[in-house]
């Protein structure tokens, strides 16, 4: 078996709902199908992925803030290596 991580973004009444939710299945045929019948909403989307050391929590969030234009641009990118001046 192995652990998926599904992230649901869908409509809360007007405003963005984030959902991020583990499921076992021995494959994503089957973790999707797990999924889809717990979804938060009837108008969502949703990304499938296998369990990995290299996710970044909070990553949903911001996505969601993108796709609306809610985006706070003082947040620094996770993916982005930022030095300090001091380091050589």
């Amino acid at each position: 078996m192995q652990v998926w991580i599904v992230e649901y973004i869908y409509d809360d009444n007007g405003s963005v709902g984030i959902r991020t939710a583990k499921v076992t299945a021995p494959d994503y045929e089957t973790a999707r199908q797990f999924a889809l019948g717990d979804a938060p909403a009837v108008d969502f989307v949703m990304s499938l992925r296998p369990e990995s050391e290299d996710q970044f929590l909070g990553r949903p969030a911001i996505r969601a803030r993108e796709m609306t234009g809610k985006v706070a641009h003082d947040v620094p990118d996770p993916d982005e290596d930022i030095e300090d001046e001091g380091d050589v």
